[in-house]
Order: C-alpha cells, then structure tokens, then sequence
C-alpha cells in the first residue's frame, strides 16, 4: 500500500470512531448478553452456542462473559468487537485492493466498498450487541479464506495450488463454526474477480470457486454432526433441521434481498416506499446490464444477471437451507455487500465524470455515516440505556431480602419504536431488551446479584413472568410482601 491508502484507512478509522464514540461510556444488557451474563457463572458446562454449531464463539464467549462480573462490564466485550474490526479494516482494503489493482477505474472501490462495511447494520450490530462480537473474526478470515482460495486457482504450480487450498479449508471451517452465515464472505473476492473487465478465465475460476465453496460446507455439517457426539450436553435444535422449499427462494426475493438493496437507510419492516423502491431497483439493474453489453449481446447480459444473481442467492445459502427464517441484519454481511459491490461496479461503468464521480461518493460518505450514526445512537443506544438504567433503577429502589418471587410483565415488540419514533429491524435496533421471553430470568437475577452481592441468593428467587399487561391481569395472581411486581411497559413509558 502506498501513502494514500493510509490517509484513506484512516478516514475509514476516524468514521467509525464518530459512530460508535459514544460506546465505550455507554451501560446497557442487550437481550441474549443477560443469558450469557448470568448463566456462564451459574451452569457448569454451559453451551449455549455449540449445538447451533458454533463451537469456537462458543469458545470465545464462555471465557469472556466468566472474566466480567457486571453489567457495566459487558461495555468491555463490545469494545473488543470495535477493536478487533478496526484492526481487521487493513485487511478488507488490502484484499479488495488488490484484487482491482489493474482497473483504474476501481480506484476507490476498496475504499467505499469499506466504507459501506462499517456503516451497514449488520457491522452496527456486531458491535452494539456482545453476543454477535465474534462477526470481526468470522468475516474477516472468511473473506482470506476466498482470497487465497482464488489465488491458489489460479497458481500454476500443483504444490502451491494445493496449500492454497488447504489454507483457505481451514479459514473456512473456523469462520462457519464461528457464525456460519459469516463464511459467504469467501464469495466476495470472486465476486469482485468476474465483475473486473481486466481478468481472465472468467468461467473456470467461478465454477471452481463455487465447487470448493459448497464442498467446505459439506466438510463442516459432518464436523458439525460430530460435536453431538462429542458433547453429551447438547441436542440439535429444531430450527436447524433441513429444510429445502421452494418457499425459501421466495422468502429470499422478498426479505433478505429487498432489505440488501435498503443499504444503510433503515425503514420500517414493511414499509410501502421499500416495497416501490425494491422492484425499481431490481428493474433498473436489469435495463443497465442489458444497456452495457449491447443488444447484440444480449447472451452477456443473460450471464451476467444469472451470475450475479448466483452469488446473492449463495451468499445467503445457510438459511435458506434450514426451517427457520428470520432475515436477521446479522445474516446479511455478505449478502449486503455482493449487492452494493455490484451497484457500485454498475454505477462505476457508466458514470465516467470525474468531477460528477466525486459529487456522488462525498454524497455516498455522508449519507452512510449520518445514517448509520442514527441507527446506532439514536435508534439502539438511547432506548437501550434508558430502558437498562430504568430497569435497574427499579430494582435498587423496590428490592429488599424478603423479594422471593419476581413477576415480570413484559413489553411489546413495538413499544420501543412507538415511544421513541425510530424504525424497528427485527429483533436487533428499535425493540426493547425484554421483549423476548428468554430475557427476563437472567436479567432479574443478576440485577439482584449486583444489588446484593450474592449470587446464591439471586438464583434462589423464582422468576415469573407474562407477555403483556392483560396477560398478567387475567392469570389472576395475588401480590404480597414476598413477590415483586415488575411491570416493565410501566417502567418505560415513565422514562422521559
């Protein structure tokens, strides 16, 4: 890298740090982090991430959250996240760099390729949420993985082939057992590989890279089926069982695609102005590769959108094979990035003004930092902060040693969005903690902990709990002296 990359990582560092600033003073419990929280401490042999198959941030979690005792310390691990990407920036802009060195025309793609990384949701929630901090790791070597993959197809020597390949195994296997949505980041370099005009052999590279992309997959589900085996603590969940559906292909088009092409703008989940502006766009990617490559090749513009089009259905692969379906931010990375990749090459073939050129990326810059420091500040952090500290406070205030049963009342899934007008993105920005019912017994109990300072004392109250103010009325259950009410909707909507 030369002097001017340097200056641009740095741009890249300083953007980040205006967004996420506000995280290191910040005290928050984000749903999943009050079960790690707690529950590490309390369960001998805790896995709570391995029957998912994700035995490294099993691993990586576990010794963590045993190394933190509170809730403020949680702040810690996100920090590591934050980190952690900061260090892994060098390496996306020195693998994308190089893979478009020969194209002066991608000049800047590494940098605003890079750029739309760390203002994309998925990158906000790797860093908000500790639960998701192994996506800094999962992504980067799944991204080497496709790297290395690439150059060894196109090695020469047999010896050097075969190392490439063995090395790009083995990045890849971690990534999938660190998150496996995070491994179709290995796509992204051939992605990049057959959208640059200047590269050769453009079909073989493709077909072999998509042929040892599929083959690591099936080399990590039989690893995967092993840890069942190996753990006697864990059984396959029900939300990972196969399921091949020609649903799924539609569920794709219609969720997980239609909010790649949102980009870092967040809107409400079914928001009509999305569902004009989605198809449009589709529409108009369609009408400029046919414009490109000219009627009279028409068979080029076939390929190219049956390719393009392969890469973001595989980059999406892990879900769409398995009963759940949640399109989720953090399962989009790759996908969200094949899709801006591919806008960003369009959108670089047919704007050839310098000066225009440079209007539309300060533009670009500005929209996704401004959007992406909303999203992250106003959208995540206040509600959360408000809502822990809320939360605690009630705890400290009405909680005394003859407390031996907790009734919980929990919030709705909107009310965040409601009383705050933001926009909700599934379970991730907008929602309040304790809206999953999974919340709040170890919410309750460690808040209990760090009031009392006796975790004997806290696993031994009972936890109850409800969806919802009527549904708590009509259990008819009797409060005395011995039960605490905590009525969360009530707590909230006090917050000024």
């Amino acid at each position: 890298m030369v002097r001017k990359d340097f200056y641009l990582l740095g741009i890249l560092w300083l953007l980040v740090l205006c967004i996420f600033l506000p995280l290191f003073n910040s005290t928050y419990i984000f749903t999943d982090e009050a079960t790690e929280l707690w529950q590490y401490h309390t369960i001998p042999n805790l896995q709570l991430f391995t029957d998912d198959g994700r035995l490294l941030a099993e691993q990586m979690h576990s010794w963590l959250f045993k190394n933190i005792d509170t809730i403020s310390e949680v702040t810690r691990l996100r920090v590591i996240s934050l980190l952690g990407w900061l260090l892994c920036l060098p390496v996306w802009y020195s693998v994308i760099k190089r893979l478009v060195a020969n194209v002066p025309a991608y000049e800047y793609l590494p940098f605003f390729t890079c750029v739309y990384l760390v203002t994309s949701l998925p990158f906000i929630v790797s860093v908000q949420w500790a639960s998701c901090m192994q996506f800094f790791i999962a992504d980067t070597i799944a991204l080497l993985s496709g790297a290395i993959a690439l150059k060894g197809i196109q090695e020469n020597k047999p010896g050097k082939r075969i190392l490439a390949g063995l090395v790009s195994a083995v990045l890849a296997v971690a990534s999938l057992f660190f998150y496996q949505s995070a491994y179709a980041c290995f796509l992204i370099p051939f992605l990049i590989h057959f959208l640059n005009p200047f590269t050769t052999r453009k079909d073989r590279v493709l077909v072999l890279g998509m042929a040892f992309h599929l083959v690591i997959y099936g080399v990590y589900f039989l690893l995967y089926k092993l840890t069942f085996s190996i753990f006697d603590n864990i059984h396959e969940p029900n939300r990972n069982t196969f399921y091949l559906h020609p649903q799924k292909l539609m569920f794709f088009l219609t969720r997980p695609l239609e909010r790649s092409f949102r980009f870092t703008l967040l809107t409400n989940e079914d928001s009509p102005i999305s569902k004009v502006y989605y198809p449009l766009m589709l529409l108009a990617l369609v009408v400029l590769a046919f414009i490109r490559f000219g009627i009279q090749k028409w068979q080029l513009a076939v390929k190219y959108l049956a390719v393009v089009g392969s890469f973001w259905v595989i980059s999406y692969l892990p879900p769409l094979l398995i009963k759940e379906g949640f399109a989720s931010n953090r399962t989009l990375m790759a996908l969200n990035l094949c899709v801006f990749i591919v806008c960003l090459d369009m959108a670089l073939f047919f704007i050839k003004n310098k000066k225009v050129l440079q209007i539309a990326g300060v533009a670009m810059i500005c929209f996704f930092a401004l959007c992406a420091r909303y999203n992250f500040q106003q959208v995540f952090l206040r509600p959360i902060e408000d809502e822990t500290a809320a939360i605690k406070t009630y705890f400290k205030q009405h909680f005394n040693s003859s407390i031996q049963t907790i009734h919980f009342i929990r919030p709705s899934e909107d009310l965040v969005a409601e009383k705050y007008k933001v926009n909700r993105s599934m379970d991730e920005l907008g929602v309040s903690s304790t809206f999953r019912d999974w919340v709040p017994e170890p919410l309750s109990k460690q808040l209990i902990y760090e009031i009392t300072g006796n975790r004997q004392q806290a696993e031994g109250v009972a936890v109850k709990q409800w969806a919802g103010k009527e549904a708590y009325i009509n259990s008819h259950e009797v409060l005395n002296s011995s039960i605490l009410l905590v009525d969360v909707p009530a707590i909230l909507n006090s917050v000024k």
